[in-house]
């Protein structure tokens, strides 16, 4: 008689050895939707990325995280240098960024101009399947395109020749990485409240004075940082924004010190400090006065990174329970079997599914805006927060409910997950909290139509499906009154707190529109399962459930050995 194994999976357990290959959502989509062009450029490299994502760059990733960066103040000699040391990992996971070609498709005069009206997906296509391995370095990245697109809009044509090429190389040793140095201890979220003070030396240099709280990837050789030009009763009015370099043009360092390393929950991998500027040079970008209209647009380039990061860190945990529990035996049958966890697979992977075309939504309208869509560029306005705040917050529950289905094992840090829910916590903090979203989201009706283009999306959406038509008029028809209703109220405290629930169930209903349009052109079955997940959370009345097979979760997973 033969006994069963003592072993925690069964034989034949196997990982994903390629996240681009495994992932048929992700890949369908791209080919839906990218143009021919950027589909030839990046065939190869896309599978390139998720293969050593998937294997290479996990090893290095844990090593990172595990050896965080070190303060040098001091050499032996005495002498201040202020330097970050890095656990080699750290280097060579930045070697792979750079030669997939993600920045240097998008900044490198030899190839910025190819493909305009892509070129940001196509860079977040990359990024979203190496963030899967990397968030922490992926925030360096986000900073770097960010950068990148502040020289290409606004420094002179002397400095655009100079760093492009740099912040779009495609070699890790050559790749300038940049900065945003935007918080202060007074202000933190009002950034009205900075006083980091800058001294006029020439035309368009200044000498900074004060210090900056949250500067992440502080080692970096671009920064954009706020300074305030003007009074601070002039709040956001009075600052300017700041080319500033690590090293100068001269050969000279830069002045600045390094207070001390943040000791962070997770994201451990990168360098976030405090940094005390110190008659430190930096050349104005734009006009006096217009700095945090400017440094707005690094802002959301920076909100699509932290959307693109709550992706990857929500897939990759959901297909790490997924492959777990598929091969894990319990009371006499695959874990993924039980219908509690079918149930449970149901609603993250719809709840994915959705989150992925809100945010990718927000990508398409990024590269239409930047070709001259004015529609698109109102959409943007409005997607950008939406999507950074839902996508964040769901990646956050979706972390977490995977850990637990993964049971003890999920808790150990042999596995990946621990590290993903540090590290996935920090999305709805960085570039804006929810309730500062929530905000800037208000603003974005009263400065863009955003608002009611999405009201008109959802109509299309469900004039187009027999199904849903009834539930989504309703609904639609619902958030409209009430939208007029708090648009007349005087009180500003009870416009913001009744905005929230209402933006929350808009968030849905547009999600349904969302997934209707590609299921339009698509035709697969998890658009189905999706939508019929989401319009039964419109409403919440108890009844018998009748789980759903587990070829149905399969299908809704899009997981591809």
């Amino acid at each position: 008689m033969s006994h069963p194994k003592n072993q925690v999976l069964t034989d034949d357990y196997k990982t994903s050895q390629n996240f681009y290959k495994s992932d048929l959502i992700l890949r369908d989509y791209l080919n839906r939707h990218f143009p021919e062009q950027a589909k030839q450029y990046l065939d190869g490299k896309l599978n390139k990325m998720g293969e050593v994502a998937a294997t290479e760059m996990d090893e290095l990733s844990q090593k990172a995280d595990k050896y965080s960066p070190v303060l040098k103040k001091r050499n032996k000699l005495g002498e201040d240098i202020d330097e970050i040391e890095f656990h080699p990992a750290y280097w060579d996971l930045m070697d792979i960024a750079a030669e997939s070609k993600m920045f240097y498709l998008k900044y490198h005069p030899e190839k910025r101009k190819e493909f305009t009206g892509s070129r940001h997906q196509m860079g977040f296509a990359l990024g979203q399947l190496y963030a899967m391995s990397e968030l922490g370095q992926y925030c360096p990245h986000c900073m770097t395109d960010g950068a990148a697109y502040l020289v290409e809009q606004f420094a002179d044509e002397e400095d655009k020749k100079r760093l492009l090429p740099k912040l779009g190389a495609k070699e890790g040793d050559k790749l300038y990485s940049g900065a945003m140095f935007l918080t202060e201890k007074s202000g933190g979220s009002d950034v009205g409240a900075n006083l980091c003070t800058a001294e006029k030396i020439s035309r368009d240099e200044y000498r900074l004075s004060g210090e900056k709280w949250f500067c992440s990837n502080v080692n970096a050789d671009i920064i954009m940082a706020l300074a305030r030009t003007g009074p601070v009763e002039k709040g956001t009015r009075g600052l300017s924004l700041f080319l500033v370099e690590k090293q100068l043009p001269s050969g000279e360092r830069n002045p600045m010190e390094i207070i001390r390393l943040k000791d962070k929950l997770g994201v451990r991998s990168m360098a976030s400090a405090e940094v005390r500027f110190q008659d430190t040079v930096g050349k104005r970008l734009g006009k006096e006065g217009d700095g945090f209209k400017i440094m707005a647009q690094m802002i959301n380039i920076s909100r699509n990174y932290n959307s693109v990061a709550a992706l990857a860190g929500n897939r990759r945990a959901i297909i790490e329970a997924w492959q777990y529990l598929n091969h894990r035996k319990t009371f006499g049958k695959r874990a993924v079997e039980h219908a509690l966890i079918r149930e449970k697979f149901l609603e993250l992977g719809a709840k994915y599914l959705a989150n992925f075309l809100l945010v990718w939504r927000g990508l398409q309208a990024m590269d239409a805006a930047e070709k001259g869509d004015e529609d698109e560029q109102h959409l943007l306005r409005m997607i950008t927060p939406m999507a950074k705040w839902w996508s964040a917050e769901n990646a956050v529950y979706g972390v977490r409910e995977c850990m637990e289905l993964m049971g003890g094992n999920g808790y150990i840090e042999d596995f990946v997950m621990p590290k993903l829910l540090r590290d996935i916590n920090v999305l709805p903090i960085w570039e804006g909290s929810g309730n500062i979203i929530v905000l800037d989201m208000l603003r974005a009706t009263e400065k863009s139509r955003g608002l009611d283009i999405i009201f008109e999306i959802i109509e299309q959406a469900a004039d187009q499906s027999s199904e849903y038509s009834g539930l989504m008029a309703e609904k639609l028809t619902e958030i409209k009154t009430i939208w007029k209703d708090i648009r007349s109220l005087d009180d500003r405290d009870r416009i913001e707190a009744s905005a929230k629930p209402l933006f929350k169930q808009l968030i849905r209903l547009f999600q349904m529109a969302l997934l209707i349009e590609e299921k339009q052109s698509d035709g697969n079955k998890r658009f189905d399962i999706a939508l019929n997940y989401l319009a039964e959370t419109f409403d919440s009345a108890l009844s018998a459930q009748d789980p759903l097979e587990l070829d149905q979760i399969e299908t809704l997973m899009g997981w591809e050995y």
